[in-house]
């Protein structure tokens, strides 16, 4: 019976695989090869055995290609070479002729990763010559090539790419007077840039705490030693804990292999200096209005003779106002736009589209101004982190302080030449407008809105204002002799002259900054050379604020 039993099943079992063995056959015959050789004329066959699912770069003349490659003779299959006899990928550009000329063209417009069977006639591959005994002549090729690089002025395509690696190929390409490969290296450098931009700043922002971090006894100690005061202590402590928090924050949210840039790299573009590159080389090849673009970004931070004349040069080629500002930086439009539309409605007396256009500068020069300060704070951390000296971490290690403490000690001396320094340059870079620094910059706008006021007869708003100014800057007679007639000759009542309290509270944030540095200048530059760094480090003055 069992017997029997197992007779069954083993012939419900055959059955089963030969009704499978039949289906598999008609849908093999249904559903043919997706690839099939295609007729490039003169003979040339190129059949594509696998194409990536997204293609964004595909080979082309003057590109460097690196491939591996299979090389068999037509007539009976023997294989005459193959790249990884070498252990290394054949390179070599397309286009200069090389390379046999059925190589050169069968090759192009493939995709990074690609895999093609390319059939090359006689004609196309070494003639009548052959290669000695290895190709005898008249020989079909067949080459099995897989492309896994690809090169286009100066950079690999589809791979991650670094800032300073797409910065430092920029700039050769530049002094090569080679402008298209200087804009497609520069744009692609400041595509990363963004990115990084975006994540640091989020960091920052959810950085923003005011809890110190917790120290063992002998961080504790040392820290002691170098600070008496326990309230600026504390301000030091949250500064370090921020730097902590930031440094894992982006190793967190940072896309994978897009480091954090050197430090001098990102300052650079910090300061915009690439749009200045970009501007001539879009000039050069004939591409006006992105060329005017990138100069306006360029000197909304910088005041040269390149800034003044250019842009005269390109309001009139591109016939724009003097208060139009065609800008880069994605999804910001500067305040200097609307500072410079509500200069130019003040001298057509049109008293309130020039409030209107102050007030929305303001707006937009608060988040500029907190833009570049966040910012400051990842710029200091940079330096700090790499600047310290394998000899600098070996006296930590003695004392065993981890990498992350570092940064409660170097920051003692490098907090005033970076952090502060970095802040004042804020306030100078957000004053320059087109290339010409405007001394008093933010006080200004309320020097014009309270005479706008004062000129549509809101004296309550125009007082506001004047004692706004007057918080900003004390010592000014002319809105000092404003005031007075105020009150004197238009019975404007004392209770009045109210500023506005943001700018209070911004008064007392910069002379708390200035008590801070007088602080760090009295203390740590005093201390001798050891754990918290060499004394002879140069520090702003008090002055610079």
């Amino acid at each position: 019976m069992l017997r029997q039993l197992f007779k069954l099943l083993a012939s419900l079992l055959l059955l089963l695989v030969l009704l499978s063995c039949s289906t598999h056959g008609k849908a093999e015959e249904k559903n043919p090869l997706p690839f099939v050789d295609e007729d490039w004329g003169d003979g040339l066959k190129v059949l594509t055995t696998f194409k990536p699912a997204k293609c964004e770069h595909k080979a082309k003349a003057s590109d460097i290609v690196h491939y591996h490659y299979v090389g068999r003779l037509g007539m009976d299959g023997r294989t005459f070479g193959k790249s990884f006899d070498y252990n290394s990928p054949y390179i070599v550009a397309l286009g200069q002729g090389r390379i046999i000329a059925g190589m050169d063209r069968g090759l192009l417009g493939m995709c990074l990763w690609e895999r093609r069977r390319i059939t090359i006639p006689p004609h196309l591959g070494y003639g009548e010559r052959g290669v000695g005994s290895t190709i005898p002549p008249n020989s079909t090729l067949v080459f099995y090539v897989r492309l896994i690089k690809l090169e286009r002025s100066g950079f690999s395509l589809g791979e991650d790419q670094s800032i300073e690696g797409l910065w430092k190929s920029g700039l050769a390409s530049y002094t090569q007077q080679e402008w298209q490969p200087t804009v497609d290296l520069l744009e692609e450098a400041l595509k990363l840039y963004h990115l990084y931009e975006n994540v640091t700043l989020e960091c920052l922002k959810n950085c923003s705490i005011e809890v110190p971090p917790q120290l063992n006894e002998t961080q504790k100690a040392v820290l002691t030693a170098a600070v008496n005061d326990d309230s600026l202590t504390s301000q030091f402590l949250v500064y370090a804990a921020r730097s902590k928090c930031l440094v894992q924050c982006k190793n967190r949210q940072l896309p994978y292999k897009l480091r954090t840039p050197d430090g001098e790299v990102l300052a650079a573009f910090r300061r915009h200096e690439p749009y200045s590159y970009l501007h001539y080389s879009y000039f050069k090849l004939g591409n006006i209005e992105e060329g005017a673009k990138c100069l306006f970004t360029y000197c909304f931070s910088h005041t040269e003779t390149m800034c003044s004349e250019g842009l005269v040069y390109y309001r009139r080629h591109l016939g724009l106002r003097d208060d139009e500002v065609v800008y880069r930086i994605p999804g910001k439009l500067p305040h200097h736009k609307a500072f410079l539309v509500a200069k130019t409605a003040y001298e057509n007396k049109e008293w309130h589209k020039s409030v209107d256009s102050f007030e929305s500068a303001l707006v937009l020069y608060h988040e500029a101004l907190e833009r570049c300060q966040l910012v400051c704070e990842d710029s200091v951390h940079i330096n700090m982190s790499q600047g310290v000296s394998v000899q600098k971490k070996a006296k930590f290690d003695q004392h065993g302080l981890s990498v992350d403490s570092m940064e409660y000690y170097t920051l003692l001396t490098t907090i005033i030449r970076e952090l502060l320094g970095c802040r004042i340059g804020c306030v100078k870079k957000l004053a320059t407008v087109e290339g010409v620094h405007i001394d008093n910059y933010l006080e200004n706008h309320f020097h014009y809105l309270q005479f706008n006021y004062y000129k549509l007869g809101m004296l309550e708003k125009a007082a506001e204002t004047a004692a706004t100014y007057l918080v900003l800057d004390p010592s000014s007679v002319v809105m000092n002799q404003n005031v007075h007639l105020y009150t004197s000759k238009l019975n404007v009542p004392a209770e009045s002259f109210v500023p506005r309290k943001e700018y209070v509270s911004m008064s007392s944030r910069w002379e708390a900054v200035k008590q801070l540095l007088h602080f760090a200048e009295a203390r740590v530059q005093k201390k001798k050379v050891g754990l918290m760094g060499d004394p002879s480090v140069h520090s702003i003055t008090r002055q610079e604020l």
